[in-house]
């Protein structure tokens, strides 16, 4: 019998949470705190304490798709954020396998998973998942290899976001079980 394939979103800072309590350093535990921030507020989906987080012009970068992408400067990273949290896309699930900080910066690389409706899919132009027909009343799992460099100010704000995908974004999917 296979694994069952599961996706919780609030498990992405667990891994921060283990680093933190491990870290002696005061500088790197803020940094780190602060990426936890980040995240609990992204998936959370509270925009106001997301955007307290960031710098006052942060600017982001987006590696590993046909051309690099991201918004910069406030207005624009604001704007990223809204729509993706109005679209539901704020819900996806970080599992860090490595963890490195310093006092300019956090690194975390692991693996980015995605709750996607079957009717996304299929728009996307996926016919197909594991052999069998996308169902368009499931839902799906979308894994990707994800690393991001989180540089920091002196105050310890985030200035952005520099992420590389290791994996297309769509290219490892799997029907979850609760449709």
């Amino acid at each position: 019998m296979s694994e069952e394939v599961t996706f919780d979103p609030d498990r992405s800072w667990a891994s921060l949470e283990e680093r933190i309590g491990r870290e002696s350093d005061p500088r790197c535990r803020q940094l780190l705190e602060q990426v936890r921030d980040h995240l609990r507020t992204e998936i959370g989906g509270d925009l106001p304490a997301l955007m307290a987080t960031l710098v006052d012009e942060p600017g982001y970068h987006l590696w590993g798709l046909p051309v690099e992408a991201g918004p910069k400067g406030r207005a624009a990273v604001e704007e990223f954020y809204s729509q993706m949290i109005a679209s539901g896309g704020h819900r996806f699930e970080l599992d860090f396998r490595r963890i490195v900080v310093d006092h300019d910066a956090v690194v975390t690389e692991g693996v980015m998973y995605q709750r996607l409706p079957g009717s996304a899919l299929t728009v996307s132009g996926i016919a197909e998942v594991d052999g069998e027909p996308v169902d368009p009343d499931a839902s799906y799992r979308a894994e990707t290899q994800i690393l991001t460099v989180w540089p920091m100010s002196a105050e310890g704000r985030i200035e952005g976001e520099d992420i590389y995908l290791g994996s297309p974004p769509l290219g490892k999917l799997t029907k979850l079980g609760d449709a």
